[in-house]
């Protein structure tokens, strides 16, 4: 048995259309049941799925980011740390 593509949109939509039955003000407690295990299944599907998308972005982000540089070292020639070097001369 081939597992098919999961679509995000789909199962978000399926979601929010199960929460808004529930704000309705008729509902019925073995079909609430039932509507409620789906949702849960479909919350779950979601949030693995937004896992994976974000351990690849951070893997792209990584692959594509500038390696860091130290900084360069200053030149220690005189005793006093606080003088500032001369840029006019």
């Amino acid at each position: 048995m081939s597992e098919s593509k999961f679509e995000f949109d789909k199962a978000l939509t399926e979601l929010e259309e199960i929460t808004q039955w529930f704000e309705g003000t008729n509902v019925d407690l073995d079909q609430g049941l039932i509507k409620f295990e789906r949702g849960m299944e479909l919350a779950s599907k979601l949030k693995s799925h937004l896992s994976t998308v974000e351990n690849r972005v951070e893997k792209i982000k990584a692959r594509f980011a500038a390696p860091a540089t130290p900084a360069p070292e200053a030149p220690s020639e005189s005793p006093d740390a606080t003088s500032q070097p001369d840029l006019f001369d």
